[in-house]
């Protein structure tokens, strides 16, 4: 496996982080992964690994105001710019994979950009995966504080409002919790006020439009997230337009499924989705790690 970092230039001038992780020879196909909120794709080093021992090539990127991208940290004006800085990535991910399948995995606040992605740019994504989507994102705030976002992103946007410092949240071993708060390059502090409103002005633009993504789908949940209801996931899944979708709910899961004791489980059910769809398909054993 040969790993490499990179940069990339936004519309706007920022230089966002990027990594990518190959086989040894052809890959059998290109996988990007899309990190959620508050966090970077270092905290993916392991799927990425998983999914080169099965072939894939994979790339990331740090999102604006993430890890060890250029931005305000963790805040965003409008979360089409999420959205924009991704397209940009794929684009080059395609011309250095010319010719190979694409598919995308993201995750919670990647799994809505990732969405978003695939209603505007459907073509060359060979498939999508969306794990802890927050297609209902106002359903995770009271009613109360969604109103009063509403207004106070037109006054004070940047402005820390919504703490969420319980990180057992995310996985049922404790260890997941205490690195991500530990870590130099996630956020810890209260969520800002735009970013929360632009969460959820883009879940719902999501929802209107879930009809018309037509690629192969697979959705996946921690039945028992407590930081994102799975009803979004459900959601997702019977409006998606797709005559190939699949939702699976892990009981007892978390939000962060694939920091959980069973994530070698489920790396393993989207490894057998993915080999599924590629187009001249290997059978290949599942890499496993303890």
């Amino acid at each position: 496996m040969s790993h490499q970092t990179g940069s990339l230039r936004t519309t706007d001038n920022l230089t966002l982080h990027s990594e990518s992780w190959l086989p040894e020879g052809e890959p059998c196909a290109a996988l990007v992964l899309v990190h959620g909120y508050g966090e970077h794709l270092g905290r993916y080093r392991h799927v990425a690994e998983y999914f080169v021992k099965q072939g894939y090539a994979v790339y990331a990127i740090d999102h604006r105001g993430h890890g060890q991208s250029e931005g305000l940290r963790a805040y965003v004006d409008n979360f089409d710019q999420f959205v924009e800085d991704l397209h940009l990535f794929v684009e080059g991910v395609k011309k250095e994979q010319s010719g190979q399948q694409l598919f995308m995995l993201g995750h919670s606040m990647g799994a809505l950009i990732s969405l978003s992605y695939c209603i505007r740019y459907p073509d060359g994504i060979s498939g999508l995966i969306i794990s802890g989507a927050p297609v209902n994102a106002d359903a995770n705030v009271p009613g109360y504080l969604v109103a009063l976002g509403t207004v106070l992103t037109q006054i004070i946007p940047k402005y820390p409002f919504l703490k969420g410092d319980d990180y057992s949240v995310l996985s049922r071993d404790p260890e997941v919790g205490r690195a991500f708060e530990a870590d130099p390059l996630t956020w810890t502090q209260p969520m800002r006020i735009r970013l929360g409103t632009e969460i959820n002005r883009a879940a719902g633009r999501a929802r209107e439009n879930l009809g018309t993504l037509k690629m192969p789908l697979l959705i996946l949940h921690g039945a028992a997230d407590p930081y994102v209801n799975p009803s979004g996931s459900q959601l997702a899944y019977e409006r998606a337009g797709s005559s190939d979708k699949t939702l699976k709910l892990y009981p007892n899961l978390r939000h962060e499924i694939m920091n959980e004791p069973e994530k070698y489980e489920v790396l393993g059910d989207i490894a057998a989705w993915l080999d599924a769809h590629l187009v001249n398909r290997q059978v290949r054993s599942p890499a496993h790690s303890s």
